[in-house]
């Protein structure tokens, strides 16, 4: 046909959609659409002086285009029925198309098939690369497909981030919803998502299809993101954050500087599938009327009936992409990872020249004038003021009420037995539990206060953690180096020389180099009292420090806290090392039942104590305890305890079983099912190893019952046959058993 003008001045446009895959009706030649329908309606727009756009779409899409009102009319051999005449009108048929089957001349295929393979994979690179410059339909698709696929990834996880911060908000009217949202998106198959979007949200809109489709790739990107963001913050401890703020960074500069670094490992592997999930999935575009790749391949598969030659090219260049992708991200995973990158000193340092070894601390002149000056009779400054701490979780009540202070130089050890609120009395101290009531008052200012800077006060109060908390994507001079550089504006030249001071103070400079999981337990605890020394604080709280510990260990970390010591510095230890306690202390405190039941020093504690429990608890070194909170508790698992119990401290088999039989005939089978109702039951095991004595403490509410006596016969004749002793007390509605076994 002739070539058909356009209106020169057109007073209103036509948009029609169609397939561009219906010869000879539509039809492309290279890149140009053309065809019956095509021409037609370029002559119609002429006559109606009207400018013409045409947009191709997926058959799946080209109805919903014409019903949303994306396009004033279908060219399509549609069938005329009386519910889709409801829906759209259809003009008067103009031309009748035939079915017809279609049937392989195998005669003529085989002929078609005489030539090598060579010749054959020739031809079909012909017909779909090079005959009517086909190699441009590729590309423009190819274009359009990375074009979405790479804006969407960027676009959307921006906004992932965003979500998972919601994600991850404590108040639930902001954390519900965003959940909510991405349980929407997940349970939407994408292409209902992409036409949704298209055909009702911008139905109206003269926003384009590549821009609408990058909207909708990116919020579909951005619930995968969220969650694998999510994932990787996860896999972050919880300890390495508390780590942080005892070190007095805030919220955003503990993600940015210790929890992100950290999570993005965990995070690279799942974020490079879900882009090339992503990429691929971008291959429904065509339902919108955007020729990407996979419509490109479509088309030309439409002309030159090569049935698989154009699919498998478009699945080569998409693998290609993938493989690029995945590439690139490995590459960057490499570089991330600390233990693949090369050993060296922190950029902007240099070798420090200090001498050999420097012993004592920065801080340690001061502190040992104010411990002489109070040696003296000097009054010593106060620090740290406790009045009426009470702390509530929801099955327990650590501090009840808890009153005392602290001095500059003292050096407190907090002992008693699990579960009595010792470590729970120094994260309050810290600020990383929030006390329920009373006040805490630290170098004069009320840190339970809202309007305190919790940040400022931390700085100058370390704190060193059972777990080390140690930050693993950072070498151990680096760990020292974070928050002087970052909090105190330390020059990093100067704080890369402390840091290695302290680190030849504990012995490790030769470490300075490595990776804390390169180093054993004792020695990961030594650079966690050099990263808090290294902030130059007036006051260390120690968590149970060598707690977690091998045996062999302990003398390492407990030398450290003696040198810190003897110089003055203030410290509160929660330990349960009884010489280590008795030897390194000015000051102990006795913990239980929530208050600090008794306050004295060493020698008035392990020597004269004045209360009972005081003195029940410093002539053992071995507890354990647990409560039982209902009918409904775990038999099995206390037995298992008692039973490991028993053998950490290789106690005789005989007495390991008396340690379970005494459990279930006694607390089981006696005190558990003859309760009036529930109470409370207490259930204490103590062994000391001066004496080679095993006691078994059970403590519960209610009515008097002595289970000794009002038990059952043949359960307390069992036990009788094994115990030592038996001592049973009744006094203000609480009974109290101890059996010796």
């Amino acid at each position: 046909m002739p070539e058909i003008a356009e209106a020169e001045n057109p007073d209103f446009t036509i948009t029609i959609g169609t397939t561009g895959l219906a010869e000879p009706y539509s039809f492309y030649e290279g890149e140009t659409l053309t065809g019956f329908d095509i021409e037609l309606m370029q002559r119609f727009a002429l006559w109606a002086n009207a400018e013409l756009v045409i947009e191709v779409y997926d058959w799946g899409g080209i109805i919903s285009a014409c019903a949303s009102g994306k396009v004033d009319y279908i060219m399509s051999n549609l069938f005329i029925t009386e519910e889709r005449s409801e829906a759209i009108d259809f003009s008067v048929p103009y031309r009748t198309i035939e079915t017809v089957m279609v049937v392989a001349d195998t005669a003529a295929t085989a002929a078609a098939g005489s030539g090598s393979f060579l010749e054959d994979l020739s031809s079909s690179f012909e017909k779909t690369f090079i005959r009517e410059n086909r190699w441009k339909l590729i590309l423009n698709g190819l274009l359009v497909t990375l074009e979405i696929a790479f804006l969407s990834g960027f676009f959307g996880t921006i906004l992932g981030f965003g979500l998972c911060l919601l994600i991850r908000s404590r108040r639930k009217l902001i954390s519900v919803p965003a959940n909510a949202f991405c349980r929407l998106m997940k349970g939407i198959p994408s292409l209902v998502v992409l036409m949704f979007i298209y055909f009702v949200v911008f139905a109206s809109s003269s926003l384009g299809a590549i821009p609408i489709a990058i909207l909708s790739f990116s919020l579909i990107f951005a619930v995968a993101v969220s969650r694998i963001l999510n994932t990787g913050i996860s896999s972050v401890s919880q300890g390495q954050q508390e780590a942080s703020a005892a070190l007095g960074f805030r919220k955003t500069g503990t993600f940015l500087h210790v929890v992100f670094p950290q999570a993005i490992l965990h995070v690279l592997p799942l974020y490079k599938e879900e882009f090339v999930a992503m990429l691929q999935l971008t291959s429904i575009v065509g339902y919108i009327s955007i020729q990407d790749l996979t419509k490109a391949g479509d088309i030309i598969r439409s002309r030159t009936y090569e049935a698989f030659f154009p699919l498998i090219a478009t699945a080569v260049i998409y693998f290609l992409i993938s493989a690029a992708i995945t590439f690139a991200v490995g590459r960057i995973e490499l570089g991330l990872d600390p233990h693949r990158r090369p050993r060296r000193l922190p950029k902007g340092v240099k070798e420090s020249k200090s001498p050999a070894r420097q012993a004592g601390w920065k801080a340690a002149p001061a502190a040992a004038a104010q411990t002489q000056a109070a040696d003296a009779g000097q009054t010593q400054e106060e620090l740290i003021r406790i009045e009426h701490l009470k702390k509530v979780y929801p099955n327990a009540t650590p501090l009840k009420d808890v009153n005392t202070s602290v001095r500059r130089g003292e050096v407190i050890t907090i002992i008693g037995p699990s579960g009595t609120g010792k470590s729970t009395l120094l994260r309050c101290l810290n600020r990383l539990e929030t006390p329920t009531e009373g006040s805490i008052t630290v170098f004069g200012k009320n840190i339970c206060e809202n309007h305190t800077d919790l940040t400022a006060i931390r700085r100058q109060m370390g704190m060193v953690f059972q777990s080390f908390n140690l930050f693993e994507h950072l070498t151990i001079v680096e760990n020292i180096m974070l928050a002087p550089t970052l909090l105190n504006r330390q020059p990093k030249q100067e704080a890369y020389e402390n840091a290695i001071r302290l680190l030849k103070t504990v012995g490790l400079a030769e470490k300075a180099l490595n990776y804390p999981d390169e180093l054993s337990g004792g020695q990961k605890q030594r650079v966690a009292i050099a990263r808090t020394l290294a902030m130059n604080p007036q006051i260390i709280l120690f968590d149970e420090p060598t707690s977690a510990l091998d045996p062999t260990m302990v003398g390492e970390v407990q030398n450290v806290i003696r040198q810190l010591a003897a110089e003055g510095m203030t410290m509160l230890i929660v330990t349960h090392e009884m010489k280590f306690a008795r030897d390194v202390s000015t000051r102990i405190f006795y913990m239980d039942q929530g208050v600090i039941y008794e306050d004295g020093t060493p020698e008035e504690l392990f020597e004269h104590p004045k209360k009972d429990r005081t003195r029940a608890f410093v002539k053992r070194l071995k507890v354990l305890s647990f409560t039982i909170s209902g009918p409904d508790y775990d038999f099995v698992a206390m037995e298992e305890a008692l039973q490991q119990f028993g053998e950490k401290h290789r106690l005789p088999l005989r007495r390991q079983d008396a340690l379970c039989y005494a459990f279930e005939e006694i607390c089981a089978t006696n005190i558990i099912p003859n309760q009036a109702q529930e109470y409370l039951v207490q259930v204490s095991t103590e062994y000391s190893e001066d004496t080679d004595t095993l006691e078994m403490r059970f403590e519960w509410g209610g009515r008097r019952y002595n289970p000794m006596e009002e038990g059952e016969t043949i359960s307390i004749l069992l036990v009788k046959a094994f115990l030592k002793d038996a001592v049973y007390t009744y006094e203000n509605e609480e009974n109290r058993l101890v059996v010796t076994l």
